[in-house]
C-alpha cells in the first residue's frame, strides 16, 4: 500500500509542480525533435553528413540531461543546471558496463539458443484447408521470457538505481554502495514502481499504436494517426516521468546500509 501511496502522490505532485513540468516537457520535446530529425536526414551533403554524426553525441546528451533534470529535481527540489550536467556525464559512464553487459548476454542468449532451433513447419497443401495449430516450442518460448526479463526489466532497473545512486555522490562514495544499490533494485517496492510504469509508458502507447482502425478517408486516416502519435508522446512523456521520480522518492526513503568501515584502527580494536 505505501508503494501504491508514494505512486499515487507522485503523479499528484508531477502535475501540480506546472514550472518543472514545463522544463521537463521541453528537455522531452527536444529529445524527441532530435531523434526524428536524425532519422529523416539524408547522408547527402556535407552539411547533411556532418548534422547526422552532431546528433550521434546530441541525442545521448539530451537523454541523460533529461535522466538527471529528473532525478536532481525530486533530490534537490530544484534545478541546479551545473549539478544536473556533472550528473549526466555521471550516468553516462555508469550506463556503459550495464550495455556491455547486456550485448554479452544478448550474444550468450542468441549462441545457446541456436542450438535448440524451432522445428519447421509442415508446408500447407493448396485446398486442404487451414493448418493445423503448431505446438509450443518451450526454448524458444523461455528464450524470448529470458530476453523479456533482462533487456525490459532487470537491466533497465538496474541501470536506473545506478543513476539514483550516482547522482550527487562521489565516485568512491558510490563505489562502495554499488552492491546494496543493484539490491534494491530488485526490491519489491522498485520492481513494483517499475511494473506501473511499463503500463503506462510502454503497453498503453503501444496498445494506442496499434489499435485496429479503419478509416474513411484520407484526411480521417491522417488525423487519426497525428492524434495516435500524440498520445504515444504523451504517455511515455508522463509515464517516464512518474516513473523515474518514484523510484528516486523510494531510494531516497529507505538509502543503503553504510559499508563497515576496515580501517586499521577498527580493526585493531575490533580485535582487542
Amino acid at each position: 500500500m505505501n508503494t501504491i501511496k508514494l505512486w499515487l502522490t507522485t503523479i499528484r505532485t508531477t502535475f501540480t509542480n506546472v514550472g518543472a513540468l514545463a522544463v521537463f516537457a521541453l528537455i522531452y520535446a527536444l529529445l524527441v525533435a532530435t531523434f526524428f530529425k536524425f532519422i529523416w536526414t539524408r547522408e547527402a551533403t556535407v552539411w547533411q553528413v556532418f548534422i547526422t554524426y552532431s546528433f550521434m553525441v546530441l541525442i545521448p546528451a539530451e537523454f541523460f540531461i533529461y535522466q538527471a533534470a529528473i532525478i536532481d529535481r525530486v533530490r534537490d527540489r530544484k534545478f541546479r543546471w551545473g549539478a544536473i550536467l556533472v550528473d549526466a556525464i555521471k550516468f553516462f559512464i555508469v550506463t556503459i558496463p550495464v550495455l556491455l553487459l547486456a550485448w554479452l548476454l544478448y550474444y550468450l542468449l542468441n549462441k545457446i539458443a541456436g542450438r535448440f532451433p524451432a522445428p519447421i513447419a509442415p508446408a500447407v497443401i493448396p485446398g486442404s484447408g487451414p493448418a493445423p495449430p503448431q505446438p509450443i516450442h518451450w526454448p524458444s518460448f523461455l528464450f524470448s521470457t529470458l530476453r523479456l526479463i533482462l533487456f525490459g526489466v532487470a537491466l533497465p532497473l538496474t541501470t536506473i538505481h545506478l543513476w539514483i545512486a550516482v547522482a550527487g555522490t562521489e565516485v568512491r562514495v558510490f563505489l562502495r554502495r554499488i552492491g546494496a544499490t543493484c539490491g534494491r533494485a530488485f526490491a519489491f517496492e522498485s520492481v513494483l514502481i517499475y511494473g506501473l510504469g511499463l503500463i503506462f509508458f510502454v503497453l498503453v502507447p503501444y496498445a494506442i499504436l496499434f489499435i485496429p482502425f479503419t478509416p474513411r478517408g484520407n484526411k480521417t486516416d491522417f488525423t487519426f494517426f497525428i492524434l495516435r502519435l500524440l498520445l504515444v508522446f504523451v504517455f511515455s512523456f508522463f509515464g517516464w516521468l512518474v516513473t523515474i521520480s518514484a523510484l528516486t522518492k523510494n531510494s531516497l526513503e529507505t538509502p543503503p546500509a553504510p559499508a563497515p568501515d576496515k580501517s586499521p584502527a577498527v580493526a585493531v580494536e575490533a580485535a582487542a
